[in-house]
Order: structure tokens, then C-alpha cells, then sequence
């Protein structure tokens, strides 16, 4: 179990800089400027996602969980943009309309860490039951 919740943590904290330095090296590269940070859009999507798989990883060790834990997941992604909607609306969500370059930032970075989160969260669902 120490050894997932390690994997887990370093497969996001690698993503996290993986995606933070490739979007500051192409910003810089194109001299496009954000009206937002990306360092705490990126930060809040990978401990989002960390949190929710070192959740899933805890329930499935809970016998009765196991067959909902499918169940448990379909709301996460609610929760979690609403999360991102209150940690974020001054910030991100009163700048009015979003060009197209903001737009990409957010959407690339929260695609990436869902994409590694599905893939742990499908990983725990399918493990067997010892």
C-alpha cells in the first residue's frame, strides 16, 4: 500500500513539472502572456487528482467499498470543478472572456492529470479482491 501511495505521488509530481515547465518553455517561446497563474492551476489539478486515487486506494482496502467503488468515482469530477470554481473565481473566472491560449492552459493541464488519475483509479477497480 506505501508503495502505491509513493507511485502515485511521484507519477503526479513528475506530471506536474512535466506539464508546469513544457507550458512555461512554449509561453515564453510564442511570448504569450496569461492573465492567471499557471503554477496554481497545474498545483490544484495534481493534488486534486492525487488526493482522489490516495482516496480510492484507502476504499478499496474496505471489502464493502470494493464493488462501489466505480459508483463512488462518477461524481468526482464535480466535485472537483466545483472545487476549482470556488478556489479560482477571482482569479481565473471573473477575467471575463478567456482567449484561446488561456483556454488551451487549462484545458491541456486538467485533461493530463485526469488522464494519469483514470488510469490509477481503473488500475484499483480492476485489482482483485484478496
Amino acid at each position: 500500500m506505501i508503495k502505491s501511495l509513493l507511485v502515485y505521488t511521484v507519477s503526479f509530481g513528475v506530471l506536474f513539472l512535466i506539464v508546469q515547465f513544457s507550458q512555461e518553455a512554449m509561453l515564453n517561446n510564442l511570448e504569450v502572456l496569461l492573465r492567471y497563474k499557471t503554477w496554481d492551476a497545474n498545483l490544484f489539478f495534481a493534488v486534486a487528482s492525487l488526493i482522489i486515487c490516495v482516496h480510492f486506494k484507502l476504499f478499496s482496502q474496505i471489502k464493502n467499498l470494493k464493488p462501489q467503488l466505480g459508483f463512488i468515482y462518477l461524481p468526482t469530477l464535480f466535485i472537483k470543478g466545483a472545487l476549482f470554481y470556488f478556489a479560482f473565481k477571482d482569479s481565473v473566472f471573473n477575467l471575463g472572456d478567456l482567449n484561446m491560449a488561456e483556454r488551451l492552459n487549462l484545458l491541456i493541464p486538467l485533461l493530463s492529470f485526469l488522464g494519469l488519475e483514470v488510469f490509477f483509479v481503473v488500475k484499483i477497480i480492476n485489482k482483485k479482491v484478496t
